[in-house]
């Protein structure tokens, strides 16, 4: 068993010649040189677009013959010929074959319908096999592969322009996101900016219309002092008619006791006129008391009024000077409105200009970077490391250029908010310092009211003195606090 198996493996090996046979079989064969009804045995057999035919005892060494028998009886390449189906005397399955490779015609007869059918379709198949179809398959591959190739280039073409859209697209998409958040931006700011400028135009419609009060409260001023005038010139008037007729009383009080010594039977009644007289001059001394005591009172109301009507003037002129500065504010607000938002286009713009170069100049780093690292093997050891160090370096230089031009795109807005913030907070001391000046004056004036007389109250204005009060809101101080720390930095 042992010494069997190699040979039938050897054997089996062997035999692989006849697995690459298309078909093989016995067919009736008529003479090919001459004509004659002659028919005869043949073992055919068709190889590759060969027919090769045998003697019919070939068919009993075909499946035991180790080799392929390279002596047949004929061999007809099978690539120019033409096959037909005839019927010739006693044998109805033939099959005609004419090729103008040969000169004559060859005709083969099977048994049977099925069998002559076999035989013609893989004869048909055979006759493709030639040099001629060989050429034109692999010209036809390599016109293939050549499609194949042009395609791919074009489809990895058409891939790159669908990547560069795709590219573009995002870019545009990341170009539109930002110009959409910067008009957020601007529209918060000009909302910030709207209500500002609106607080300060109610603040000095609110000092416009203080200003006005205090400019009746001055007139009405006037008018008191003027009448406290007419007063005092009325009582001075009446102190002189008093004089007048005590020098008149004091006159006839002489002559009487001048007369009483002449007249002594008129004593008694001298002596009551007397008596009379002396009652009416002292009652007109204290009339006089009493005016001169008035015309003190009234003087020192006089004083004060003066003092109120100065202090009024000094209040609206600080109120104007206020008002100037409040107006100067809004238009700065107006001016810097227009300006922030121009500024703030421009800086979009070439912030994305500037964002466009740092990208192109990332990618041309990562080309480098990459061609560098695909070329590495071609170049020295020392050159490499030198031209890695070089590509880091410059790598790190645009990632710092990058952070600085991140750092100062935010510069301006801080600076505006720092110049705002100086000038609120200069305009809120000035605002407090006048608040105070009119605290003490106010304290003053309640003070004096307090220790005037209650017998000149007839004479005392019948209005009321109103403070003008101007402060801010409690948004303008909290945007105020919010800005200080950042004025403190930027300057």
């Amino acid at each position: 068993m042992n010494n069997n198996m190699p040979e039938l493996s050897r054997r089996a090996s062997s035999r692989d010649w006849a697995t690459r046979i298309q078909i093989h079989g016995v067919l009736l064969k008529k003479p090919f040189a001459h004509q004659s009804s002659k028919w005869s045995k043949r073992f055919f057999l068709v190889k590759d677009g060969f027919l090769m035919y045998y003697d019919a005892n070939e068919k009993k060494d075909y499946e035991r013959r180790e080799f392929f028998n390279i002596h047949p009886k004929g061999v007809m390449p099978l690539g120019e010929c033409h096959f037909k189906i005839c019927r010739e005397p006693q044998q109805p399955f033939c099959i005609q074959i004419e090729s103008p490779e040969i000169g004559g015609r060859l005709i083969l007869s099977a048994e049977s319908e099925y069998e002559r059918d076999r035989w013609l379709e893989i004869l048909e198949r055979s006759r493709r096999v030639t040099w001629k179809n060989t050429q034109l398959g692999d010209e036809m591959i390599r016109r293939l592969e050549d499609q194949g190739l042009q395609m791919a280039i074009e489809k990895q073409d058409y891939i790159d322009r669908l990547q560069s859209e795709v590219l573009a697209l995002t870019e545009e998409k990341i170009k539109t996101e930002e110009l959409e958040k910067v008009n957020q931006e601007l529209e918060k700011e000009k909302v910030k900016l709207e209500s500002f400028t609106k607080e300060i135009k109610e603040e000095y419609e609110r000092i416009k219309l203080e200003l006005d009060e205090t400019n009746q409260l001055a007139r009405e001023y006037e008018k008191d002092r003027v009448l406290l005038s007419q007063s005092l010139d009325q009582q001075r008037q009446q102190l002189e008619n008093l004089n007048k007729d005590k020098q008149r009383i004091i006159e006839e009080l002489e002559l009487s006791m001048a007369e009483q010594s002449n007249l002594s039977k008129e004593k008694q009644s001298l002596s009551q006129r007397s008596e009379l007289l002396q009652k009416q001059l002292q009652d007109i001394e204290n009339q006089t008391k009493m005016v001169e005591e008035e015309k003190v009172s009234a003087e020192m109301m006089l004083k004060d009024n003066q003092e109120r009507l100065d202090q009024l003037e000094e209040e609206k002129e600080a109120i104007a000077e206020h008002a100037q500065e409040l107006e100067s504010t809004i238009q700065d607000l107006v001016s810097q409105k227009a300006i922030t938002e121009k500024e703030l286009k421009e800086e979009v713009r070439a912030r994305i200009a500037a964002e466009q170069k740092l990208k192109e100049a990332e990618h041309s780093l990562q080309c480098l970077d990459k061609a560098v690292i695909s070329q590495s093997h071609r170049i020295e050891s020392e050159a490499k490391e030198e031209m890695s160090i070089n590509v880091k370096k410059l790598k790190d230089f645009f990632e710092d250029l990058a952070q600085e031009a991140k750092i100062s795109s935010e510069n301006p807005l801080i600076l505006r908010n720092g110049l705002m913030a100086r000038k609120t907070l200069a305009r809120r001391a000035k605002t407090v310092r006048y608040e105070n000046r009119k605290r003490s004056s106010s304290v003053n004036s309640d003070r004096d009211n307090y220790t005037m007389s209650c017998d000149l109250s007839s004479l005392r204005p019948k209005t009321t003195l109103r403070r003008a009060v101007t402060s801010m809101d409690r948004s303008t101080k909290e945007q105020l606090t919010a800005l200080a720390p950042i004025t403190e930095n930027s300057f």
